[in-house]
């Protein structure tokens, strides 16, 4: 993979260039073994559709999570090389290419210059900066480690962006797939079928079974059709409002949790980013039970929330963390386990994240394998259907050329 960079060399010039590499990391690497302090790192990837699906997103905010891995770690870079934080922040401002950076980072360096602390100078932009990016920073800055601390940032935000954007990039193209097939088929039902009615009404003939039963799935959807979109869209809104029902909601995202064509993966990806939080949070000094309550944020299905909202409260008065996993029930076994071996040997904060790369392999794991069984699924199938539609049209067609001879 190849990427562009910015620098900074001993004498203090901006130098650009490309490096091919299979991460951001390792370029980062490759610019110190140079003797180069890194300003801004990325991606030249173009062309896929995952790509150009980042690109429309970023236009849509002012910061992509690829902007803040750049300014984290850069920001981290300079700190390292001795740079202060003002003047690290100004050179920041003063070399990237996008009026959101240059704006954030003036903004940042008159905070710091005025005698904030960098924590609450990200505090005021909250809409950019979640919030355990800015207690992690306040834990780097109370702890005197603000660029170490800011490294490990890089490095988890850039993580957790490309696991996410490995399932995304996996589930777009089966869901094209059925898409593109979906429309056929009614193009089939609504558009070619109709031609050949007039002509089967026309002949008077006794047309076989399949093709009599494909004209009136083709009556009913053009018929029906838009009523039956209609109540499938109400469907839709109902199900959404129930979601969110306080009463219903939880319920339905346990079913959804513990549900076997679900394959755990939503237990292993929500939990593996719960944990990473955590055990980041906790290598910068943080607390224990304060990480955990900061990585409740990261959690979407509420039975898994609850479960860790009861968590950080008993951890409050003392308990051990894989104990409390383990008896809420809802958590990966691997996660359980390796948490225990953490607490026994004393490595708890880099268990739990190696926790979290386990979990995000399995996830990995699991999509691969379903996917590679669902995307021939779904051509297989949806094949076999269009297939059946056009042979109960040919069948009807030679029955009228014998009637005819």
């Amino acid at each position: 993979m190849d990427f562009s960079y910015k620098a900074v060399n001993r004498s203090g010039q901006v130098m650009a260039g490309t490096l091919q590499a299979p991460s951001q990391a390792a370029v980062l690497i490759e610019l110190g073994r140079m003797q180069l302090v890194p300003l801004d790192v990325r991606s030249e990837r173009a062309g896929s559709i995952t790509a150009s699906l980042r690109r429309s997103l970023s236009l849509s905010r002012a910061l992509a999570t690829r902007d803040i891995v750049a300014l984290t770690l850069g920001l981290a870079s300079l700190l390292k090389a001795g740079l202060v934080l003002d003047r690290a922040l100004n050179i920041l401002a003063a070399t990237s290419d996008r009026s959101a950076i240059r704006t954030l980072c003036t903004d940042l360096e008159r905070k710091v210059r005025a005698g904030s602390t960098f924590g609450d100078a990200l505090q005021s932009h909250q809409h950019v900066f979640p919030h355990y990016y800015v207690t992690m920073v306040h834990a780097g800055e109370l702890g005197g480690s603000l660029a170490e601390g800011l490294e490990r940032l890089g490095v988890f935000v850039e993580r957790a962006a490309a696991v996410r954007e490995r399932i995304v990039a996996s589930l777009i193209y089966p869901a094209i797939l059925a898409a593109m097939i979906l429309l056929t088929v009614v193009l089939v039902l609504t558009v070619v079928l109709p031609r050949f009615k007039t002509l089967f009404d026309e002949s008077q003939v006794q047309l076989p079974l399949a093709t009599r039963a494909v004209l009136a799935l083709g009556d009913f959807v053009s018929a029906y059709g838009w009523y039956f979109a209609a109540a499938l869209g109400a469907a839709t809104v109902l199900l959404a409002r129930a979601w969110r029902n306080p009463a219903i909601g939880p319920r339905l995202d346990l079913q959804i949790l513990r549900a076997r064509w679900t394959f755990g993966l939503i237990a292993k990806t929500q939990t593996s980013r719960f944990l990473r939080t955590i055990g980041t949070l906790a290598r910068n000094g943080v607390p224990l039970p304060q990480a955990t309550s900061v990585a409740l944020g990261m959690l979407q299905n509420r039975a898994l929330l609850a479960a860790a909202r009861e968590v950080h409260e008993r951890l409050k008065q003392g308990q051990d963390l894989s104990v409390l996993l383990d008896r809420a029930a809802v958590f990966p076994k691997a996660a359980v386990q390796l948490a225990r071996v953490g607490e026994e040997t004393g490595r708890l904060q880099e268990l739990l994240v190696e926790a979290a790369d386990t979990l995000d392999r399995e996830a990995g794991g699991t999509l691969d394998r379903l996917l590679s069984v669902l995307v021939p699924a779904i051509t297989i199938g949806m094949g076999a259907l269009v297939a059946a539609l056009i042979a109960s049209v040919l069948v009807g067609i030679l029955s009228v050329n014998d009637l005819a001879f």
